[in-house]
């Protein structure tokens, strides 16, 4: 920053326009930890500095007279800017053109407010990204609504195709305000299976506005304020279950779990944006946000880094003749890569529309996580095609199957895949016992066991390996993330002589310490198998 950012405020628009602004706001109910006036707030002077903001360094700015910020416990974050004042331009049609240009800088603020002492005016930033002029209504009052909708409904022409990192940038902000401030969604799991629910009602809504491109787009702001929003988009979603009912299969969703204010946020922050013109890298690297929310590392679920999950791919060579599943599939890196790297081999022409044949046919996910199965499903919609293939359920107890997952009986066959890639759950504690083992005759827990014909308690990852083997078909590849330890330690001796038997090993990936960083010490690799 530059060396006035500290300076103390001063000159005639100080004494007499903010100091008795600043009182009245105050006497108005606004926090004083709420307005930061000294210093005197920085608004990026273009995307650049804006960029470097974000990443924490210095960058050129416009000082401002006032900033108003949504919570005491957010003061001073960019992310939660509400409201940019100014007093210095000497006509309101100066302050309005000024405020116009902050706020087009500020991605969260809501509202530019002008005064002279007299006169006053308030710029609002709509929906749509335009702006407006509301002049002398008076200060910004706490709780009042700062979100406007667009002058005019939307229609589909008037959507904008997002700028690079801005939608990792919103679902990051709208789960932020899920966790922070919803009254209805308190438990991080319901947030962010109702998040989902609002992301693939936006999905949706840009799917039907594109066949006309005049019509109104569903996914917009109510004129009738945060209630008329959050009762639309209910209705909405309604609907949405009835028709993509594949989506929604196993949930049994009710209706939608959050409350009026952050429907409100999350249809103003997205309604303006096309994301049927995103290219799947896109999507795919916004939804990173939720997986790491969704993580579990006490149940033995991590994130699978983007750059592991990419070279783990290459390495698996898919192919439009593969059959592909991930029986632990989280929230879908492996599957989602796997469609993306296909479409990058498929020929020219329509390689986006064989590559969603290919996903529709062909790519099967399994996790006992209702949120990951969402999550995954929402992520294969906004990509094309292939949600109907994932799937709620438990890959390794296939004797629980015609009870309690009777959806996994005929995807799960044995022999039907031609590629099994996953990073399954792994730690000392999480194991399936030998009463399971011995249920569904699992060999690899009888391996490990020297009392021959007894079963051992083993650890989960292990298991998965003899499941890729039943999935497999002859000459079949599988890709598995495992603790390096499972390939060294005297502990597992016995598991080379039973690898023998079934796989030939065709590769190794080393995969940093660090990957895993945070969730687990274990050195990991990724192993590639072939079926004998």
């Amino acid at each position: 920053m530059t060396d006035d950012s500290t300076r103390t405020p001063s000159g005639p628009e100080h004494q007499k326009v903010r100091v008795p602004v600043l009182k009245s706001l105050m006497e108005a109910g606004w926090d004083s930890g709420q307005l930061q006036w000294k210093p005197e707030w920085r608004v990026p002077q273009s995307p650049h500095d804006a960029a470097k903001r974000e990443d924490g360094k210095s960058f050129a700015g416009w000082p401002v007279d006032l900033a108003i910020f949504d919570d005491v416990r957010n003061a001073g974050d960019w992310e939660h800017l509400l409201v940019i004042c100014e007093f210095k331009q000497p006509t309101i049609d100066a302050g309005i053109s000024q405020l116009e240009i902050y706020l087009s800088r500020e991605p969260r603020a809501r509202m530019g407010y002008w005064t002279n002492g007299s006169d006053n005016v308030r710029v609002y930033k709509l929906a749509d990204g335009r702006f407006q002029h509301v002049r002398n209504r008076g200060l910004p009052q706490p709780g009042e609504g700062f979100t406007r909708p667009s002058e005019k409904p939307l229609t589909f022409s008037d959507l904008v195709t997002p700028k690079n990192g801005q939608l990792r940038s919103i679902f990051g902000r709208l789960l932020d305000v899920v966790v922070a401030r919803d009254s209805r969604s308190t438990r991080s799991e319901a947030q962010l299976n109702e998040l989902c629910n609002l992301l693939l009602l936006k999905l949706e809504s840009d799917s039907n506005a594109s066949y006309d491109h005049s019509k109104a787009v569903a996914f917009q702001l109510s004129q009738g304020g945060e209630s008329a929003t959050a009762k639309a988009m209910r209705a909405q979603f309604d609907t949405l279950k009835n028709f993509r009912p594949e989506v929604f299969a196993e949930h049994r969703e009710g209706a939608l779990e959050l409350d009026d204010h952050t429907i409100q946020e999350a249809v103003y922050e997205l309604s303006s944006l096309n994301l049927n013109s995103v290219g799947p890298e896109a999507i795919s690297s916004a939804f990173q946000v939720f997986r790491r929310a969704n993580l579990k590392a006490g149940e033995g679920q991590y994130f699978t880094p983007q750059r592991v999950i990419a070279a783990a791919v290459k390495m698996m060579d898919i192919r439009l003749e593969d059959r592909i599943i991930d029986p632990a599939c989280g929230t879908g890196g492996f599957l989602t890569e796997a469609f993306l790297s296909l479409v990058d081999r498929i020929p020219a022409g329509d390689s986006a529309a064989a590559a969603r044949t290919w996903a529709h046919r062909n790519v099967y996910g399994v996790d006992k996580d209702s949120i990951n199965v969402k999550l995954t499903r929402a992520i294969m919609v906004g990509l094309g095609d292939g949600s109907v293939n994932v799937h709620i359920g438990d890959s390794i107890r296939g004797d629980r199957w015609a009870k309690d997952y009777p959806q996994l009986e005929r995807p799960l066959s044995d022999g039907s895949f031609t590629v099994v890639i996953t990073n399954p759950p792994f730690g000392k504690n999480l194991k399936v016992s030998k009463v399971d083992a011995r249920r569904n005759d699992y060999s690899i827990a009888a391996a490990a066991n020297r009392k021959k014909g007894e079963y051992a308690d083993l650890e989960i990852g292990l298991v998965f390996l003899e499941r890729a083997y039943r999935l497999l078909m002859k000459g079949g590849r599988l890709g598995i993330i495992l603790p390096e330890t499972y390939f060294f330690s005297p502990t597992y001796k016995w598991l080379p002589e039973w690898l023998s038997d079934r796989f030939a090993l065709r590769g190794v990936l080393n995969i940093p310490m660090e990957a895993f960083q945070g969730f687990c010490r274990a050195k990991t690799n990724f192993y590639v198998f072939e079926k004998k």
